[in-house]
């Protein structure tokens, strides 16, 4: 009987042991399956989006701190994190497609993250800008002109016609050439009706006036006009400033620099300007109320140009722009923007890396 009861018990104990066993190997895989189904933590480099680690830490490339990769679920439930807008109501999804050329997705960036990666931002607003150009001049020493203005005037009195009238080949040849070393119409009237003396083109002006000679490359040759102020500087007379206003532009882009020549009258009443003197001449154009944006704010593609625009708080999208004039710091928005949007105006190349992270490398097909 004994015997009988010590069988029992061990045969109690081990169903409680294979019960205790069974619910520890199910707790285990239950723990197991959760952890591994818990979504690695990813950290990247927004400068170098290519590099993540899994780990806080540096870029070994540049040294920036690594930023959080962050889930776009996390923000389904109070401000998606993607969001598609098309005819002006907004849609919320999940998903990443395409839109027509007016629409692009938005970017979701939280406060500290713009923190992190240092954005700020700026107003699309009508500034008040005056563009300053320097130009390379020195004082006219100029015997080719000189030359051939008194051609021209030996063959008009030849003639015994005046430059409007005048039929003659011979003159007709002579003027071209005037207009092609830079002369206008009326140029050529005040050099050859004794208003002017040719002979000052090579031994130095008269009358209290210097003639300037300047390079003004192609590219700013739009802004420079005749009849602007000029300012002409010399290190032999440091502390004079002699001011003048622009004649004439010449009419052919010298090949090898890119530059026209530019001439121009300054006030000289001492005549103690000497031909061939080098300096530096200043011009300053005024641009009234143009609508602007930093220059740091555009990003070129290759393709266009695009903008970052802050919607709300911790919103931005992507706009295609047309630029026009740069000015200092500003960029002239010719269309794409409307004044009174916010722009990113720093960290623009972060914020575009992040795009290109979130939508991938079609971000800028939007």
């Amino acid at each position: 009987m004994f015997n009988g009861v010590i069988g029992i018990w061990q045969r109690i104990t081990s169903q409680r042991k294979g019960k205790t066993l069974f619910l520890m190997m199910t707790a285990f895989l239950v723990l197991f399956t959760f952890s591994c189904a818990k979504k690695k933590e990813i950290y990247y480099c927004p400068m170098h989006t290519f590099y993540t680690s899994d780990r806080p830490g540096t870029c070994p490339i540049c040294n920036m701190d690594l930023v959080k990769k962050e889930d776009h679920s996390e923000h389904s439930d109070h401000s998606p994190e993607i969001t598609m807008k098309e005819d002006d109501h907004e849609m919320d999804t999940g998903k990443i497609g395409k839109s027509n050329a007016d629409d692009s997705s938005e970017i979701y960036l939280s406060s500290e993250k713009q923190q992190s990666i240092g954005i700020r931002t700026e107003l699309v607003s009508r500034r008040n800008l005056i563009k300053k150009i320097s130009l390379y001049s020195s004082v006219a020493y100029d015997p080719e002109l000189y030359n051939a203005l008194l051609e021209y005037k030996q063959a008009v009195q030849s003639s015994g016609l005046l430059p409007e009238s005048s039929s003659s080949l011979g003159i007709a040849n002579l003027q071209l050439r005037l207009k092609q070393l830079g002369l206008s119409t009326g140029q050529i009237q005040v050099w050859t009706s004794g208003r002017r003396d040719p002979s000052e083109l090579i031994i130095g002006g008269k009358s209290g006036r210097a003639h300037i000679y300047s390079q003004v490359y192609e590219t700013e040759l739009s802004m420079a006009k005749p009849g602007l102020n000029i300012r002409f500087k010399t290190d032999v007379f440091p502390d004079k400033e002699f001011q003048g206003k622009i004649k004439s532009i010449d009419n052919i882009v010298d090949k090898n620099s890119r530059t026209l020549r530019l001439r121009s009258e300054v006030i000289d009443p001492g005549h103690i300007l000497k031909p061939q003197m080098f300096g530096e001449a200043m011009i300053e154009i005024s641009f009234p109320k143009l609508l602007t944006i930093p220059t740091s704010a555009v990003l070129d593609t290759g393709v266009r140009k695009i903008v970052y625009v802050q919607t709300n708080a911790n919103s931005f999208r992507a706009v295609t722009v047309k630029i026009g004039r740069n000015v200092d710091t500003w960029s002239e928005v010719l269309s794409g923007l409307e004044e009174g949007q916010q722009v990113v105006s720093e960290s623009t190349f972060l914020i575009d890396s992040e795009a290109k992270i979130r939508f991938g490398s079609n971000s800028h097909n939007h």
